[in-house]
């Protein structure tokens, strides 16, 4: 019986992001949904030479980029219920407006789905 791999475990080998892994993987027409979903070792082996042949790969695998933190206290309420003045008490970083500058050579990723789409909106 043939393994299997996790995306995630796929992108951290490679030291991609799990979005770029995501991208690869369904680039290649393997149905993933999520960085947990698991593929057959020859399909990670298909992935791997893929980033390899677009020189994707790294040594080391980039942190993903910080989601925003939601929840109540970003609602204008304290935790007693009380009404703040005008403030947030929890500060929320804007996330960059480019986050794959200085991380990957664009030019070598212009065919996966997630650039085509960021790509279509400039």
């Amino acid at each position: 019986m043939a393994g299997k791999i996790r995306v995630h475990e796929l992108a951290k080998e490679l030291g991609l992001t799990n979005k770029e892994a995501l991208d690869v993987c369904l680039g290649l027409g393997i149905g993933v949904k999520t960085q947990s979903s698991s593929i057959e070792e020859a399909q990670a082996d298909r992935v791997r030479r893929k980033a390899e042949r677009e020189g994707l790969k790294r040594d080391v695998q980039p942190e993903e980029p910080a989601k925003p933190v939601k929840g109540k206290a970003a609602s204008g309420r304290k935790a007693g219920g009380h009404e703040e003045s005008g403030t947030s008490s929890v500060d929320v970083a804007e996330p960059p407006e480019n986050v794959l500058d200085g991380v990957v050579d664009r030019s070598r990723i212009r065919d996966l789905p997630a650039m085509r789409a960021v790509a279509s909106r400039r």
